[in-house]
This record gives C-alpha cells, sequence and structure tokens, in this order.
C-alpha cells in the first residue's frame, strides 16, 4: 500500500514539473528574417541572409538610431552547407521559424529548378511555409541591403508588399513555399511569382516571373500582370483605368479610373471540340473612382459606359491569353481544371498539353457592374 502511495506521489511531481530536454536559449540563437540566393557559377551558390539585430531599436550614441538588422553571407555548393556555416560568422545557431521572404536572383531561376533548389525549405523543421517567394533583378543580396522605408527590415517590407499588394492594386501574385510547391507538382507545373527591382536605393514590386516546368521562362508586366490574376481567377482588388473617346472633350490622355471590387473568372473548357474552344466568363464589379469624360445623366449613359468597360477588359483579357499561348504557358489553371474534371481525358492530352493549350480557342465575355458612382454627382466635378 504505501509502495502504491509512493507510485502516485512521484507521478504527480513528474506531471508537475516543467522542462525541455532539447531546450536552446535565446542567447544562443540568430533570427533569419530573410534569405537572398545567387547563384555565382554552376555548382556554386552565395547564401545571404538577414538577421534581426534584438536591443537596436533605442538610440545608439547621442540618441543615433541603429539598425534593427545585418547581413551575412556564405558560399557553399549546397544550401544546407551554407546555412551550416553561418555558424562560423554568427557564433550563433540560424533559426529559420522567423523567416519571412526568400530572394531568388533571376539567372539562377532561369537556370534551376526552384523545387531542388529550395529543398532544404522543405524538409528542414524550421522554415514556415508560408514564407513569400519572389524573384530579383540583378543580385537577389543587393536587396537585403536596402533600407526599408516603413517596416523594421526590408524582408518584412517586401512580405507586406506583397501580401498588401496583392489584395489592394491586383498587380502582384501572393506566393508562399507551400503555394509554389503545390503548383510545381501539379499536372500542368507553371506558376507565376512576383518580381522585385530596385530604383534609387528603393525596392518595389513590379510585374510577375512566368515559371514553367520549374524554371523562369519569362516576365509579365503591367496590365498582363493584372489580366493573368483576373482570368486565373485569383485578383482581389485593384483599379482599372479607362481611356477616354478620342471625342469626347478634353479626351486627349485623359484615363478614367473605376476601383474594382469583385472578380470571378470561369473557365468552362468544351473538351469534344478540337482544336480545344474555352469559354471564359468575367465577372467584374466596383465603384467610379474618376470622371474625366464620361456623364451619367441618364440610365443610357451607365450602360455605355458598361459596354465600353466590358469591350476594353475583354480585348485585354484576349491579349494576355495570346501572349501565354505564344509562351506555350498554361498560367490561368485550365490543364489543371481538365484533369479534375476529366482525368481520363488529361491522360492522353498531358503530353502534348503546352500545344493543345496553344491552339485552343478562346472565348472570352466581360459582364461589368457598376456598384456606386461614390458621389451624387453623376459627371466630372470640373464640369460646371
Amino acid at each position: 500500500m504505501k509502495c502504491l502511495q509512493l507510485i502516485l506521489v512521484l507521478l504527480l511531481i513528474s506531471i508537475t514539473q516543467t522542462g525541455c530536454w532539447n531546450r536552446v536559449e535565446l542567447t544562443e540563437k540568430g533570427f533569419i528574417m530573410g534569405v537572398a540566393i545567387d547563384q555565382i557559377k554552376p555548382g556554386t551558390i552565395k547564401f545571404s541572409v538577414q538577421l534581426y539585430k534584438p536591443g537596436q531599436m533605442a538610440g545608439g550614441q547621442g540618441g543615433k538610431q541603429d539598425n534593427s538588422f545585418f547581413n551575412i553571407e556564405t558560399r557553399s555548393e549546397s544550401i544546407f552547407d551554407a546555412v551550416r556555416d553561418i555558424t562560423l560568422h554568427l557564433g550563433r545557431r540560424a533559426q529559420f521559424s522567423h523567416m519571412r521572404v526568400i530572394i531568388i536572383n533571376e539567372k539562377t531561376a532561369k537556370r534551376e529548378d526552384l523545387i531542388s533548389l529550395l529543398e532544404f525549405f522543405y524538409r528542414d523543421h524550421e522554415p514556415r511555409l508560408n514564407t513569400k517567394v519572389l524573384i530579383s533583378e540583378g543580385d537577389a543580396s543587393e536587396f537585403l541591403k536596402i533600407k526599408p522605408l516603413i517596416e523594421q527590415t526590408v524582408t518584412q517590407q517586401l512580405n507586406r508588399m506583397q501580401e498588401i499588394g496583392n489584395v489592394g492594386t491586383g498587380k502582384v501574385p501572393d506566393v508562399n513555399l507551400l503555394e509554389l510547391s503545390q503548383a510545381l507538382k501539379s499536372q500542368v507545373p507553371n506558376i507565376a511569382l512576383p518580381v522585385a527591382s530596385k530604383k534609387k536605393d528603393v525596392v518595389i514590386l513590379a510585374g510577375m516571373a512566368m515559371i514553367k516546368k520549374g524554371k523562369m521562362i519569362g516576365t509579365l508586366r503591367g496590365k498582363q500582370t493584372e489580366n493573368v490574376l483576373m482570368l486565373s481567377d485569383q485578383y482581389k482588388s485593384g483599379v482599372l483605368q479607362i481611356p477616354c473617346e478620342k471625342t469626347s472633350k478634353d479626351a486627349k490622355n485623359s484615363t478614367e479610373a473605376v476601383e474594382i471590387q469583385m472578380v470571378k473568372t470561369k473557365l468552362k473548357p468544351i473538351l469534344k471540340m478540337d482544336p480545344l474552344k474555352v469559354k471564359v466568363d468575367v465577372n467584374i464589379a466596383g465603384n467610379i473612382g474618376e470622371l474625366k469624360c464620361t456623364k451619367f445623366e441618364k440610365r443610357e449613359d451607365q450602360v455605355k459606359f458598361q459596354k465600353k468597360v466590358q469591350k476594353l477588359m475583354e480585348e485585354r483579357l484576349k491579349d494576355t491569353i495570346r501572349f501565354t499561348q505564344k509562351e506555350k504557358i498554361d498560367l490561368i489553371g485550365l490543364g489543371n481544371q481538365i484533369y479534375r474534371s476529366n482525368p481520363k481525358l488529361w491522360k492522353k492530352w498531358k503530353k502534348d498539353w503546352d500545344n493543345r493549350y496553344s491552339t485552343a480557342k478562346f472565348e472570352v465575355k466581360v459582364k461589368f457592374d457598376i456598384r456606386n458612382t461614390l458621389s451624387i454627382v453623376g459627371k466630372p466635378l470640373s464640369d460646371k
């Protein structure tokens, strides 16, 4: 009986005690905020990391604020080995659980399969799969040296730019490690990644990189980026600029703006036709942002404006589809949709999908609805 009581007491004590057999103190870690990858030559990787510098947000001597980050560069034949070499510079173990972005040089992205290049980040338990991935114009390591405008580090700034830019402008794809692997392991291994560029020590996201079968093949700019996001049903919100008609008063170089609040796209492939025919239905709804040459004095004026926007968007979307067909890259998810709906047919089409996509006939139909003019005045405010 006493023996049983002793066992119960020991059991209760063991349950109430806390501890970690493999704990690592904070002072033994260096927290990685971002990574830049540049292939110097085949077989050699320059691996640059940005680390958070704790305790440096307060002013230094004379109230001068020190940087809250610093960068370390290692070189090796593999990323795994380059990661271990960070300790030789830092004297601490690299911790990747707070990593925000991975920047890959465009030349490297054109040479290397991205899944193979990033394998360390998928195998290791620390990196989070919601880490953003983007392509850089020029050396990726140079972007880590840019002074952030408002965030504590440029890597955090790039994370927010991709996230908010996708939701608020419709000009930036928002892609993380998980989405990248899912796309490149799908039946049609294509995806678009955001492209970062530098202008006078300021970083901007301009356009997207086309990734085909794991490697970068080119870029999309301006309206093409918005159009691909619309066609792939990834467009959240943004602004459409509508040029004034030349016959309108003061129409020269004038554009009107529509705030897009909703875009819903449906692809309807007609599988029995050869060449393949695809119906694309795009529903757009938004508010009037700026008027320069249009007046909504009658119901007919609104209908005319809606038809104008519909025609303009149909032509823009068709132009972008033709561009992707010329490049033989399905960025709109058509092949994966056919695979899900008819896997038996897809088995026959998969090998020749690039050619079949490039010769497909697309019928684009846009429906545009004005939700609000955001004013009781249905004409340009400059009009008397």
